[in-house]
């Protein structure tokens, strides 16, 4: 009876932990693509080129594209990169990825 109980739950204990720990590698590309956005919109409001901005952060994020929008008084970066969810019996399923950060314009003269 052990050996049965054995044989039915480390298959499902397996998968759970695999579950988790696709989990947690979600969570850490969303971080990083919000850390580069967050970088870039910073960059941009202080007054960088948006062109050194941009191949920064497709350095970063050779998967994402950026968009970047220039208001009277701030600049705002938007990102989106295909996401990565790994389980083993269903395969590989993509999910985006997408991230906005506003930075307020810093005065030049400051």
């Amino acid at each position: 009876m052990v050996t049965l109980e054995t044989a039915l739950m480390v298959p499902m204990l397996v998968f759970i932990t695999f579950a988790c720990v696709s989990i947690i590698g979600l969570g850490l590309q969303t971080l990083s693509l919000s850390d580069a956005t967050r970088t870039a919109a910073r960059e941009l409001a202080r007054g960088t080129e948006s062109d050194l901005v941009a191949a920064s952060f497709q350095q970063r994020e050779p998967e994402a594209s950026i968009v970047i929008n220039w208001n009277q008084d701030s600049v705002s970066v938007h990102t989106v990169k295909p996401g990565r969810f790994f389980i083993g019996l269903l395969g590989q399923n993509s999910f985006t990825l997408e991230q906005t950060h506003v930075a307020p314009r810093e005065d030049e003269s400051s």
